[in-house]
């Protein structure tokens, strides 16, 4: 099983509206609430949605659903933009997006249209002009829609995966076990322990150490905290704790770690 952490820069905002562009550009398996959707200006990528992998090339765009766990994957050359977003952005589209399976993620497009209107917007536009673009965007993806009787996602589903992320990024800071979550949830401890595993794809607190570790790391990069300190804003109980775990998911120490970057 591939390792999965939840990019907790995509957050709860329900205005979060978010343009990231590379060349040659790889990213690990994760997942996030937002949606999520790519357009590729040159060459190609793989991109794997929930273990299955889909080529991107030139002039085409995938759209990939919140708390969906997928991973990018440049092999030769790449170019791409994207936009990630809330689903409160796109009101009822996005529910119909959600509550309905697509035959296909991604969209070939004429490339002239939308390849400027990938080019044109900008996180500082304001929300309306926000919303008109991605409106017209998903309009490519809900043709791709199949009919109602084919639908494999339940909503109630994706609500208790989000409720029980939610929870985490709130209080991984300090104590934030699956006991207390299914008490938080008023779910019993083993059917929150089931849902996890079967929509995630690893065990509980094997997900909270890897998003510990992932805060712990951006921590690293972006500031002078002492060892200690990151260990504490991260959850971990001790620097003992936060070293073992931290060679675990990444091959290095902390210390390591901080002077490679």
């Amino acid at each position: 099983m591939q390792s999965v952490f939840y990019e907790t820069g995509h957050g709860i905002g329900i205005n979060l509206f978010k343009l990231e562009q590379g060349v040659d550009f790889s990213f690990p398996y994760h997942l996030h609430r937002c949606y999520e959707i790519v357009y590729m200006f040159e060459g190609e990528m793989d991109i794997t949605i929930e273990g299955e992998v889909f080529k991107v090339c030139r002039d085409e765009m995938i759209l990939i659903k919140p708390h969906m766990i997928h991973g990018m994957e440049t092999k030769g050359h790449s170019k791409h933009k994207l936009c990630i977003f809330s689903p409160e952005l796109i009101g009822g589209v996005g529910e119909n997006l959600q509550k309905r399976t697509l035959s296909t993620p991604i969209v070939k497009t004429d490339g002239k249209e939308y390849r400027n209107m990938f080019i044109g917007i900008d996180e500082a536009d304001s929300v309306c002009r926000i919303k008109g673009f991605l409106y017209y965007i998903c309009d490519a993806f809900l043709r791709n829609l199949t009919p109602a009787d084919g639908d494999e996602h339940n909503p109630g589903y994706n609500k208790l995966l989000h409720d029980i992320l939610a929870f985490i990024e709130f209080n991984y800071t300090s104590s934030c076990s699956l006991y207390e979550v299914s008490k938080k949830l008023n779910y019993s401890y083993t059917y929150i322990s089931k849902i996890f595993n079967e929509t995630v794809g690893i065990p509980y607190n094997v997900y909270v150490t890897q998003l510990r570790i992932s805060k712990a790391c951006s921590l690293l990069q972006n500031s002078d905290l002492s060892m200690i300190e990151t260990a504490h804003l991260c959850g971990f109980p001790s620097v003992r704790s936060f070293n073992r775990n931290f060679i675990k998911c990444t091959g290095k120490t902390p210390s390591e770690y901080k002077n490679k970057i």
